[in-house]
Parts: C-alpha cells; structure tokens; sequence
C-alpha cells in the first residue's frame, strides 16, 4: 500500500501541462486576433505612406539628377560660349584692324579696292528682316543705327517687341550704332545741351545691352546729323569723346527721306550708283531708312552696281578712319 502512494501521478502532470499550453494559445489568439484588428491596419496604412514617400524620393531624386546633368550641361556650354566669344572677339578684332589698313591704303592710293558701309537708320522696324534677310542672301555686311524713339514694339506690326529684333542684327556679322533713345531733334530734345545728348545715347546703349545680351555699340549717329546739333556741337562731341564713343554722318544720302514724302525707287537708286561713279567715294558710308519700303526695293540694284564697280561691303567699327573719335 505504501510504495502505491509514492507512484507519480502522471495524468495530473500532463493535465497541467495541457492547461499551460491552452494559456499560451488563447493569449497567442488574442494577440492575433489583435494584431488583425489593430495593428495590421494600421500597419497597412503605415506600408502604403512608406511606399508613396519612397515614389516620391525615388522620383525626386531622378529629377534632381537630371537637373544635376542638365546644370551640369549648361554650364559646359555656357564655358563653351564665353570660350567662343572671347576667341570671336579677337577674331573680331584683327579683321576691324585689317578693314582699318585697307582703308588708310585706298586713302593713300595705295589700294584700288572700294568700300561702301551700308547704313540703315531709325529701326527697328520690321521691315529690318528682309533687309538682313537680303543681306544675308547676298553675303553682304550693314550698320543699323537703332533707337528706341518707337518704344519697344515694331512701328509695323505691334505685336513684336523691338527688343526681340536686336539679336537679328548682330546673327550674320552685321554692326549696331546708337541713334539715341529718343531721335528727339526738336527744340528742348536732345540738342538742348551736352548732358541731355549723352543722357539719350547712354539710355539706348543700356537698352541695347540689355538686348543683345551684352553688346554696347561705341558708335554714334546724330538724329537728322551733326550740322542739327548747332551750337551744341562742340560741347557734345567733347562728351562723345571723353566717354569713349565715336561718331559718323554719311557720305551718301540716298534720299529716302527727302521732301514731305520718301523718296522713290528711282531716285533712290540713281542717287546712289551715280555717286558710286565719283572719285571721292572710294569709301563710301550710304544712308538708308529701315522703315522706306522704297529703299528696300531699290537695294538689290544697288548692290549689284556697286559691285560691279567692285566695291565691297563692310559693316562699321569704332576704329574705321570714318568714324571720329
């Protein structure tokens, strides 16, 4: 009887055994069950901002990499065209001063070669397209004198600023004048004094910087020429001069601006071949209007005269022995 009372009793074990097992179940369910209800959700929600956010990284960073390339590119190239322009510049230069010693030669009868500097004032108008549009054609080089006296929209269609049209002039090799900002001549203008010329010419070059991108012409036409000046010359070609511009009239006046009315056709090309025939104009500096229609139609037979009496065609530069300094 008493080594039966010292038997294990294994049944009562494994009961409690079991029990323990149900406990860790049931607790497992309810932490399941939670999870499923509770966390899982909100996991869920948790996953889904996660991955938009990371979208939205991922695309991020693709276009900073490409504004990073992009950057990159474009201050390449803007290394490439200040390299372009500087090695312009001197290029530039030793061709004025080539131009410079051809026409101290043709002075000095050193040279038969003729030069005519086709000048076109009063623009931009645009009608000045199918100037520099026929000029190109014919591989042929111009000054425009501009002004900004028509505010900064074409006289001839509004709806172009002026502004847009600078580049145009400078694209094939052509040169641009200052022609003052107002080509205001009439009594209290820009002849009123020394300080209201240069107050013109310096406000039309910062606008033809602000044009271009950097381009300051150094070249100067009187409204209606010097002789409009008066009594004020003398004071405002000592300014001129003690700021670094040059100034120029013409030679040749095509006379697309005479009278009350422009001038025709005809008369604007036989003014200017018949003073092409003259001894004096070996170096010729022609004036032209860029809103005269007339002078338009006129130009191809002009250029082919001139040629033909084998003048060439140059565009101005401050150091040209025509232009006074």
């Amino acid at each position: 009887m008493g080594e039966a009372k010292r038997q294990p009793d294994g049944n009562r074990n494994r009961i409690r055994i079991d029990d323990r097992l149900l406990t860790a179940l049931a607790a497992l369910m309810i932490v399941t069950l939670a999870a499923t209800l509770f966390i899982a959700p909100r996991y869920a929600k948790v996953a889904k901002a996660y991955a938009e956010k990371h979208s939205e990284y991922r695309t991020a960073s693709a276009e900073l990499k490409a504004a990073q390339e992009d950057r990159d590119e474009k201050a390449a190239r803007l290394e490439e065209l200040k390299t372009m322009s500087a090695e312009n510049e001197v290029l530039e230069s030793e061709v004025f001063a080539l131009i410079s010693q051809l026409e101290k030669d043709i002075q000095a009868g050193r040279s038969n070669r003729k030069i005519c500097y086709i000048t076109i004032d009063d623009g931009p108008y645009n009608r000045g397209k199918q100037f520099l549009k026929l000029f190109k054609e014919r591989d042929i080089k111009a000054t425009f004198f501009l002004t900004t006296a028509n505010g900064n929209k074409l006289p001839d269609q509004g709806d172009l600023t002026a502004e847009s049209m600078y580049p145009q002039y400078l694209k094939f090799g052509n040169t641009i004048g200052n022609h003052t900002y107002t080509h205001n001549y009439s009594e209290g203008g820009v002849y009123k004094d020394a300080k209201s010329f240069m107050k013109a010419v310096n406000k039309q070059e910062d606008f033809t910087e602000k044009a271009t991108g950097g381009y300051r012409p150094k070249i100067v036409r009187f409204p209606g020429g010097t002789s409009m000046a008066g009594d004020q010359l003398d004071a405002i070609t000592k300014a001129l001069r003690e700021e670094g511009y040059g100034w120029i009239d013409w030679t040749v006046d095509s006379g697309d601006s005479w009278g009350t009315d422009e001038g025709t056709t005809d008369l604007i090309r036989k003014n200017v071949i018949s003073a092409a025939g003259k001894s004096d104009q070996k170096i010729m500096v022609v004036l032209f209007h860029e809103w005269s229609q007339k002078s338009l139609d006129a130009m191809p037979d002009i250029l082919d005269s001139l040629e033909e009496q084998g003048y060439i065609f140059l565009p101005l530069f401050y150091d040209s022995t025509m232009v006074e300094k």
